[in-house]
């Protein structure tokens, strides 16, 4: 399996090694190819590609290749987005994503008792629904929620604990939409709980490798 990691939207980048070394060793462990891919078209060569954190938005054409690698090629996209919808991500993301039901809302989650490091924001959930193989508790910082609409599916959501600025428990974390094509488009509301930080924490790093090889 070949992955690209999007270096074409000002992202986060997997170069970073201070954040994102975990992740490039483990995936390779795994002889998953994952690479910074820095050029639009060449993107849709690899099997997964990742947007984590864009902070460019997308043109028309852009969004039209994208929505012919989900419908078309049976690729699977993941976006990454962040808590409040911090240096306008979520809105980027929200341009390509909520076409197909799935909208990350500006907003944060707390959770007063779940949660790591004295933080209520870095909220850890066992409400896993999909790519839970081996995944009981998963931590899942500074996540916005998602709404979810017609023909999209939960991935994972918080606890019955947690809440949003606007008073909603348990909401969604990880949504996904499939096409007919074999293709995935997969939301996340944080775009660190794959870092260095969380990556070796609970059992997120069978979740990542879950979510990557398709095994739900």
């Amino acid at each position: 399996m070949k992955v690209a990691w999007s270096a074409t939207h000002q992202e986060f980048l997997l170069t970073d090694g201070y954040y994102f070394s975990g992740l490039y060793k483990e995936l390779c462990k795994r002889k998953i190819e994952i690479e910074e891919v820095d050029h639009f078209d060449r993107l849709f060569e690899y099997d997964v590609i990742v947007f984590n954190y864009p902070e460019n938005p997308f043109s028309d054409d852009e969004k039209e290749k994208i929505r012919e690698a989900l419908v078309q090629k049976g690729k699977r996209i993941v976006f990454t987005a962040h808590f409040k919808n911090k240096d306008g991500v979520s809105e980027i993301c929200n341009s390509i994503t909520r076409e197909y039901g799935i909208d990350i809302l500006p907003e944060g989650i707390k959770d007063e008792i779940h949660h790591l490091e004295d933080d209520l924001f870095i909220i850890t959930t066992d409400e896993v629904k999909l790519y839970r193989e081996g995944v009981k508790e998963v931590v899942f910082p500074y996540s916005a929620p998602l709404e979810v609409g017609k023909g999209a599916e939960i991935v994972l959501r918080a606890r019955k604990t947690s809440l949003t600025d606007s008073g909603k428990k348990s909401p969604v974390l990880i949504a996904q939409r499939r096409f007919e094509s074999g293709g995935k488009l997969i939301v996340c509301g944080s775009c660190i709980f794959w870092d260095n930080f969380s990556l070796f924490r609970l059992d997120n790093l069978q979740f990542v490798v879950n979510m990557f090889e398709g095994a739900e």
